[in-house]
């Protein structure tokens, strides 16, 4: 699972992992993008929330995860991007993978706040990400990361699955040091 400030780079190496480990992998965000695109009233709600880059309720992020991890086969690995956000989810997903039997780990890629702006930014211009496309919603995401997500390292430093990776070196550097912290 990945762990990190928005624009840290957590889909870029989630998606590197997952391809160098032959696993799935799972994004929240993609999967509320793929809502947020659709028709009707779900789609509606999920889009103005995005659009103003606040996080959506535990239950739909939960529910989204837990069908994820419920639907997998045995045989198959998982990265996780985008969730858990909150102390409470980070329970739910030990909870889980407990439960299921799988082991994992987390990967905090520790970025700066003005660098994560700065990658946020730029992304913005690339991806069209109407999430990021201001700095006030960016600085928005970031109080949430604050108040929500931060608390989280300290829970799984506690229960052992914390890996601490700095996030501003290359792309390339960061993955070979993920691979070899992770071996």
């Amino acid at each position: 699972m990945f762990m990190g400030l928005p624009g840290s780079g957590k889909g870029t190496q989630a998606k590197l992992l997952a391809e160098t480990l032959g696993f799935e992998r799972f994004s929240t965000g993609d999967r509320f993008r793929e809502l947020r695109e659709g028709e009707g009233a779900l789609a509606d709600r999920v889009r103005a929330a995005y659009d103003s880059g606040l996080l959506f309720p535990d239950w739909f992020a939960t529910y989204l995860f837990e069908n994820a991890m419920l639907n997998l086969s045995v045989e198959k690995g998982i990265v996780f991007d985008g969730y858990p956000r909150n102390l409470a989810q980070s329970q739910i997903f030990h909870e889980t993978a407990e439960w299921l039997g799988r082991e994992y780990k987390v990967v905090n890629l520790a970025v700066p706040q003005e660098e994560a702006l700065r990658r946020q930014i730029e992304r913005a211009k690339v991806d069209h990400r109407p999430d990021s496309a201001t700095e006030e919603q960016i600085r928005i995401r970031f109080a949430e990361y604050d108040t929500c997500t931060a608390p989280m390292l300290e829970y799984f430093k506690a229960n052992g699955t914390l890996v601490e990776i700095d996030g501003t070196p290359s792309v390339e550097e960061i993955a070979a040091d993920i691979k070899a912290k992770l071996a």
